[in-house]
């Protein structure tokens, strides 16, 4: 039977039973115990969806076909998933939160937040998919998810639109929510003589975030692939793709991909999450966003943006409402290439590439910027340019290649000024293979480019690897091949 159609008519069911019942129902819903075999005559269960106790009831998943469906109310914001759950693969099934899934109390005190809340565990190879805008993975302060996938065993979140088979169009975006993980780390929104009391909203209705340690752990993000999310609540209130709110480095970032997000690929609002391999492809906005006091580090982040319409690679912000606020938005970023789009079904002059702006600091290394409908590089505001004279905001061993590469003199003056940067026109040869930095670089003319990468950059801090080129992947290191999806169409 269709998913969809299964859960829509068990839920059909339970309510012609209940019409006939006169007042206000509270349904709860429970599973059958069908796992002991005493007498020889029962059925071995074999529900193997997620469940958990709630006052002396099993809160279950059914098993239909090869899914797990659960009910609207397993988790809602209001009344979250209080206790650790596991969500186990199911070979050619997915897991179908109609209303989201909701780990942890949102706690708007900080310092009543459980510490020690509850773990949501995924296996590698599971799809989990949700049914609309309104429903997204959040994980709230205290709260952890352990989502520790493999190559040849991704952890997948969808729309339940592609798990059903739907034809989903190659530019679909905002089919569900996003994941958001809410932390204790610092932003420089808060009080900062008194960060243990710290509390932010998140947007999108995302639950409440902030703290002091920016070493806190949120768990395991491994393998894991975001697709076709993000909604608008509001002007300007969006859910991403992912959202790291005071995430802390304590947490593990490593192989993730958010393809075709309605917003941000992944956003940053303060904290210090440190993320290695990022593939961040078809977003409608910015690829990777930063603000509020972020002062973690990437490297490795693929940028490929879509024929029909893209904003930024990289929207690079300190505090919209005080550009001087401590401490500084401040990462470290290595091995990044942004491939824009030279064409825009939507007649729009987006697809840009890095914007760095509103006093955010930063050092940025091997990085190589093609292809953009728009300016490849660009910094604004005063308090961005101060950091700039500074050398608080730099970026050195770097390629541009685009046909408008600068927004202004003062731009190019910063990037030229850069240790073993280069400026090349659009004709450049620096790819293979569509996205991969090609070894042998040339001009526009066909004459060879001499390219100078950063290579020790395990001295600048312990977290980077050395390596011996420039952009995201490597010809003798293909990382984003077995497990992407949107890079080789």
């Amino acid at each position: 039977m269709n998913r969809t159609k299964a859960f829509a008519l068990s839920a059909l069911t339970a309510s012609m039973l209940l019409a006939g019942c006169g007042g206000d129902i509270n349904l709860t819903p429970t599973s059958i115990d069908n796992s002991v075999n005493e007498g020889g005559g029962s059925t071995p269960d074999t529900n193997n969806c997620a469940s958990y106790e709630s006052s002396g009831t099993t809160i279950r998943g059914e098993k239909i076909g090869a899914d797990c469906v659960y009910p609207r109310s397993f988790s809602t914001p209001e009344s979250p998933v209080t206790s650790d759950i596991r969500l186990v693969e199911l070979p050619g099934g997915a897991h179908i939160f109609p209303n989201g899934l909701y780990i942890g109390e949102n706690v708007e005190a900080t310092a009543d937040v459980n510490r020690e809340g509850p773990t949501l565990t995924i296996d590698a190879g599971v799809t989990l998919a949700f049914e609309d805008g309104d429903s997204f993975v959040r994980i709230a302060r205290g709260a952890n998810i352990m989502a520790d996938g493999n190559r040849n065993a991704p952890i997948t979140f969808t729309s339940v639109q592609e798990v059903e088979g739907f034809d989903i169009d190659e530019n679909a975006r905002g089919l569900w929510g996003g994941i958001v993980i809410n932390g204790f780390g610092i932003s420089n929104k808060c009080d900062q003589n008194d960060l243990a009391n710290c509390v932010l909203q998140g947007e999108g209705g995302a639950g409440f975030y902030g703290g002091d340690d920016n070493a806190d752990d949120s768990g395991v993000l491994r393998y894991a692939l975001v697709k076709y999310a993000g909604y608008e609540v509001s002007l300007d209130n969006e859910l991403n793709g992912i959202t790291f709110n005071a995430v802390g480095s304590g947490t593990t970032l490593e192989y993730i991909q958010v393809h075709n997000n309605l917003d941000d690929g992944i956003e940053f609002f303060g904290g210090a999450a440190n993320v290695k391999n990022v593939v961040l492809t078809g977003n409608d906005d910015d690829s990777l966003d930063w603000a509020d006091g972020w002062q973690g580090k990437i490297q490795y982040i693929l940028v490929k943006h879509a024929d029909d319409r893209a904003n930024r690679a990289i929207e690079a912000d300190g505090n919209s409402g005080n550009n001087d606020a401590t401490p500084y938005s401040d990462p470290i970023i290595a091995n990044f290439t942004s491939i824009g789009s030279l064409t825009a079904t939507d007649g729009s002059d987006e697809s840009e590439g890095v914007l760095v702006r509103e006093g955010t600091h930063g050092a940025m290394y091997n990085f190589l910027i093609t292809e953009a409908r728009g300016e490849c590089l660009e910094i604004d505001d005063a308090a961005t340019l101060t950091a700039a004279a500074n050398g608080d905001l730099s970026i050195q061993n770097s390629v541009i290649a685009c046909t408008e590469n600068f927004k202004d003199t003062e731009t190019q003056n910063w990037f030229e000024a850069g240790t073993g940067n280069v400026t090349l026109s659009a004709g450049a040869s620096v790819l293979t293979s569509g996205y991969v930095t090609a070894s042998d670089m040339t001009d526009a003319s066909g004459a060879p480019v001499t390219v100078t990468p950063k290579t020790d950059l395990s001295s600048i801090d312990p977290f980077f690897d050395d390596v011996d080129f420039i952009g995201a992947v490597s010809e003798d290191d293909d990382w984003t091949n077995g497990w992407t999806v949107g890079l080789r169409d």
